[in-house]
């Protein structure tokens, strides 16, 4: 372990270090070379958090898919925002129709009002799914739940009364009742602290989270955070191509919408650039990454079998087409998050005309 630590961490500081050094006149001082790495290497030995048990993280995802698994061996489809074409998007409703449509496995997203107070709400504005206007961050809690997230659905007639955002502890309560597992995504990457309390909070009040609930979020400094006070929770990464310079990403560069404008929108491509390789080589391991989310363009054999060889499940985002379900798990062995679960049966009659 102290030789990968060795071979990582430095590889990790090596860009950043020597541009200080050649900045400053040090590239010939090798006494402070030697001191510098050592001290990375310390430091990165003293905080890093390993894994979860493993028995515990099977107890969440099953056992590793591979192509073949039966149905009662590994749940394949995991419902996205509770299945969101299916009913409006991330709703007890959508909930309840998912568990009854055969999902045991659930994705929801976590938001914070104004007032703080922790809902499940995915966008950052509420324009998208509701006829309200503006960032749920500054609408309060009581004015949230007068929105009605059936109004703008395709299917919204078939869910008639009022379809409110729920709150988190409602949510999760109605996932353990209904034995669904969770993967909760956290969006509250401003509230590092806000955030751990609430989801540290939820781990205490419903004892079962542990073995039926997984925290996902594209921010690592959010998953450290909350094991480095609770080690039993289970993590996952979640990742796609161009997320720190990019709004949006459909799988092609055409697709691409800058996040910001001039020296910041450099660096952050220059962060896209690095951060795959830190992620694969050094924040999956510093954080303890049980599983990594990524968008679905990105899937391959080479990339399944990369982390697998590290002891990380891959789990692809997001995948309506059966073709495309029916090639992940018959193929590839991977399992994906999905706004459907319309399914064509058999799925595998696809992959053998």
């Amino acid at each position: 372990m102290l030789l990968k630590l060795v071979r990582v961490s430095g590889l990790a500081w090596l860009t950043i270090y020597t541009c200080f050094c050649f900045v400053f006149g040090l590239l010939g001082n090798i006494t402070l070379h030697i001191m510098m790495i050592g001290l990375l290497v310390a430091l990165v030995a003293w905080f890093r958090l390993p894994p979860p048990n493993p028995t515990l993280v099977r107890s969440i995802l099953g056992p590793d898919p591979r192509p073949g698994s039966s149905d009662t061996e590994v749940d394949w489809e995991v419902a996205h925002r509770a299945a969101c074409l299916d009913a409006p998007e991330n709703s007890l409703e959508a909930l309840r129709l998912a568990h009854r449509n055969g999902a045991k496995f659930v994705e929801f997203d976590v938001s914070f009002t104004s007032c703080m107070s922790p809902v499940v709400f995915h966008d950052d504005e509420v324009d998208r799914i509701t006829t309200g206007v503006g960032k749920i961050a500054s609408i309060s809690h009581s004015n949230l739940k007068k929105l009605d997230l059936a109004t703008k659905h395709p299917l919204g007639s078939e869910f008639p009364g009022h379809v409110a955002v729920p709150d988190l502890e409602d949510f999760v309560a109605e996932c353990l009742k209904l034995n669904m597992k969770m993967i909760i995504d956290l969006k509250t990457w401003e509230s590092v602290e806000e955030t751990s309390k609430v989801i540290l909070e939820l781990y205490a009040k419903f004892p079962g989270m542990r073995t039926m609930a997984i925290v996902t979020s594209f921010f690592p400094q959010l998953l450290y955070s909350l094991r480095a006070r609770n080690p039993d929770i289970v993590c996952s990464v979640s990742t796609r191509p161009h997320f720190l310079s990019s709004t949006s990403f459909d799988g092609n560069i055409e697709s691409l919408k800058p996040r910001f404008s001039g020296i910041q929108q450099f660096l952050a491509i220059i962060g896209d650039i690095t951060y795959p390789w830190l992620l694969k080589h050094f924040i999956y391991d510093f954080v303890g990454i049980s599983a990594v989310l990524i968008h679905k363009a990105c899937v391959t054999p080479q990339y399944v079998s990369a982390w697998r060889q590290k002891g990380v499940r891959v789990m692809a985002w997001t995948v309506n087409d059966p073709l495309e379900k029916a090639h992940l798990r018959y193929n590839l062995g991977v399992q994906c998050l999905t706004d459907t679960l319309e399914r064509v049966k058999p799925d595998n009659w696809i992959l053998r005309e």
